[in-house]
């Protein structure tokens, strides 16, 4: 047994890795490593886009609300000015139908007083009034002209009529 025994060598692909292999896995984890960080770049950068996209769609809205106050504050406006145009127009009216009905107050009394003055004589003598039983009661004027036939010549103004109380007492309702 003198001889030496010479065992062959047997290498174990476990053991160790050819490098061919380990320069493919740097180069995959490289690749992972890069992928990923990209995808965290474009992740990030949409989410940017989607929060630029949704303040702008905020400030949008926010100017829209402010477009249709303003719109109806327009419409409210026009709506009093309306309104403030429609109350003037009515106390005109009624203001001129104030003054009409104080016109013809101040012609009725007018009526009145000269039939008064007719019934009493007053210095003139008229033709044109009949004198019977309505001639007698205090509405002798009204009466008179209302009748017919003499009109014109009762309810036609006088030359000498003072128009001097018809304006006191229009100027008392201005």
């Amino acid at each position: 047994m003198s001889e030496k025994v010479v065992v062959p060598k047997f290498e174990i692909p476990s053991e160790t890795m050819h490098p061919a292999i380990k320069a493919v896995a740097i180069i995959g984890a490289l690749l992972l490593g890069t992928t990923a960080i990209l995808g965290i770049a474009i992740m990030h950068r949409r989410s940017e886009q989607e929060a630029a996209v949704a303040k702008r769609d905020a400030i949008i809205a926010e100017r829209a609300a402010e477009a249709k106050a303003a719109e109806e504050k327009a419409k409210a406006e026009a709506a009093a000015k309306v309104l403030a145009a429609k109350e003037a127009a009515r106390k005109a009216q009624e203001e001129k139908d104030a003054k009409v009905a104080a016109a013809k107050a101040a012609a009725a009394q007018q009526k009145l007083a000269s039939a008064d003055e007719d019934k009493s004589g007053g210095g003139r003598h008229h033709h044109h009034h009949e004198h019977g039983k309505a001639g007698k009661s205090a509405g002798a004027g009204a009466a008179v002209a209302s009748k017919g036939g003499d009109d014109k010549k009762a309810a036609g103004p006088k030359s000498t009529r003072d128009n001097a109380a018809i304006d006191k007492l229009l100027a008392s309702f201005k």
